[in-house]
């Protein structure tokens, strides 16, 4: 039942007032039925909302029938949100409104259209896991007394297994390999667990007790799995591109624009590949002289001290340039990717803090895993690192942490704690190429290295925008990524991983291209650093409502 003061503030003209009652309305559902998701980046359809963290003896809970009253309170708070008129001169009520509806939608297509909770046999897992890690990582800053989380969440995740063998009715074969991965990741660290709390021999023990039940749940839901019909070809794929852009994202495009504008990108980056191997060796190919440039790591320790040695390289050439502004912000600690996460990290990923403890660190997760040689034994680190600078540059300066840090820091509730995916990832691909151009990457070897990155994800933008009318096909992908130097094993898994995030992959190309679009608009008027920190200060709203916002301050 919706609470009553929902329907107090509707006799309230006060839009702006309406709005924040209704957010928080919003919000404090979500962190009560969903904290782990609602406080974890791997849940890109849920806000990052702050109240959650005073659920952590709860464990998100996916029986059905509560789904589906999740879904009537969510679409009767949405329709209210849609009575609500504000006059399209008012910015920041529009756009706070705006925001709630596209978050709003966005949890109803996954959970009311897509019954996401129907066909993914990762989500089951990924929350058990992902709230586990939460507490082991974080628990000092949020909690004094782990033990009553920790055993309630462990205990959560027989219930979830046993739920999705009740929801599940179908997998597809990338999502049946994925979570297969993820359950088998998921008994080692468990019994890699009662490790961590060696010193509370009773919790040790109340742990291990638990284990054994989960891992004989884990290898019965891997049974189980394998024993799914097939889905229907496209039955997972049921994401409607035309619809995630106008209820997600609050993008005008379409898809075939949006093929172009990626095919586009793709074309002058292979040019532009070929003209700077020119200038460095006309007798070679790019592809070859790419393939020539290897970045030596043979230890672990070297390769995170490489990226936290970039992190303070570039944020101190930001400074120094004048190029953001850039307040204080929560340590980062580069650490290897913890074994349950790589069936679903790529090579690096970063994790926001939790809390405004400043001593909380970020998280900056870099995968370690190394080439054999002939005989098996364990040589160089892979030299997907080869793109370490670009990779510092995304996840961290001046990229997801620099933009978290700022949403995190803003007084307003509703853009404090949501987060477009467009704009995420658009502003974290944006500068990537900002860094080449503003001097940071002087080497025309690591210049190509961007080029590459900009090429593959113009790849993976058409290929997640393809339609009847923009034919591009799982093959022509295939050949467009291995033609960047891409493995063939590699590129296989990388296919796989893109079909499980429809309508996720366009958001790098199709961001970075709408920031760089007003850039050539606004930066000479406004300076680039004005320029940024318009953006960064509005907080991740839809790219038409920043464009009004740049008017209006420079109208100003």
């Amino acid at each position: 039942m919706i609470p009553n003061v929902i329907y107090i503030i509707m006799t309230d003209n006060r839009s702006s007032k309406q709005i924040e009652m209704l957010s928080k309305n919003y919000f404090d559902y979500l962190a009560g039925r969903y904290p782990i998701m609602c406080s974890c980046d791997e849940f890109y359809f849920f806000p990052r909302v702050k109240g959650s963290i005073e659920f952590l003896n709860i464990t998100d809970d996916l029986d059905a029938q509560k789904i589906n009253q999740d879904i009537t309170y969510i679409k009767n708070l949405k329709n209210l949100l849609e009575k609500i008129k504000i006059d399209e001169r008012n910015l920041d009520p529009l756009t706070d409104l705006t925001l709630l509806k596209q978050s709003m939608s966005s949890f109803l297509r996954e959970f009311e259209e897509l019954r996401i909770w129907s066909f993914d046999p990762t989500l089951y897992l990924k929350i058990g896991l992902l709230g586990l890690e939460q507490l082991i990582s974080r628990f000092q800053f949020i909690k004094n007394n782990i033990e009553l989380p920790m055993i309630r969440r462990l205990s959560s995740i027989n219930r979830l297994l046993k739920q999705a063998k009740v929801n599940l009715r179908a997998v597809s074969p990338g999502h049946l390999q994925v979570a297969t991965e993820l359950s088998q990741a998921a008994i080692n660290y468990l019994g890699q667990l009662p490790i961590f709390f060696k010193k509370s021999p009773l919790l040790s023990k109340r742990i291990n007790a638990l284990n054994r039940a989960n891992i004989k749940g884990l290898n019965d839901y891997k049974y189980f799995l394998k024993k799914l019909p097939p889905l229907k070809a496209g039955g997972s794929n049921k994401y409607k591109i035309n619809g995630i852009l106008k209820n997600f994202y609050a993008y005008p495009g379409n898809p075939r624009e949006i093929f172009e504008i990626a095919h586009h990108e793709y074309q002058v980056s292979l040019e532009e590949l070929t003209k700077t191997a020119q200038g460095i060796n006309p007798s070679l190919s790019w592809q070859e002289i790419l393939k020539r440039y290897k970045f030596y790591i043979d230890s672990t320790d070297m390769l995170l001290k490489s990226y936290s040695n970039k992190i303070k390289e570039i944020k101190k050439f930001l400074k120094n340039n004048s190029i953001f502004t850039i307040p204080e912000s929560q340590a980062i600690k580069v650490r290897l990717t913890p074994e349950f996460l790589k069936p679903i990290r790529a090579s690096a990923s970063y994790v926001s803090p939790l809390t405004d403890d400043p001593r909380e660190p970020a998280y900056f997760y870099i995968t370690a895993d190394y080439d054999q040689d002939k005989k098996g034994k364990r040589g160089l680190i892979k030299d997907i690192h080869n793109e370490y600078v670009f990779v510092t540059a995304h996840e961290t300066f001046p990229g997801h942490h620099l933009l978290d840090t700022y949403r995190r820091k803003m007084k307003n509730p509703i853009r404090q704690q949501i987060e477009i995916p467009l704009f995420y990832e658009g502003w974290a691909s944006y500068v990537e190429k900002l860094i080449i151009e503003a001097g940071f990457i002087k080497d025309p070897l690591q210049k190509m290295i961007g080029l590459k990155r900009q090429a593959w994800r113009a790849v993976r933008a058409m290929l997640d925008s393809a339609t009847k009318v923009n034919k591009f096909s799982f093959h022509e992908a295939s050949t467009a990524l291995e033609n960047l130097g891409y493995h063939p094993y590699i590129v296989k898994a990388m296919l796989r991983h893109y079909m499980l995030t429809c309508g996720y992959q366009l958001c790098y190309t199709i961001g970075k291209f709408e920031f760089e679009r007003l850039k050539k608009k606004f930066a000479p008027r406004l300076g680039l650093k004005k320029f940024h920190e318009i953006i960064l200060q509005g907080g991740q709203i839809p790219f038409e409502l920043l464009k009004k916002r740049m008017e209006k301050y420079y109208a100003k």
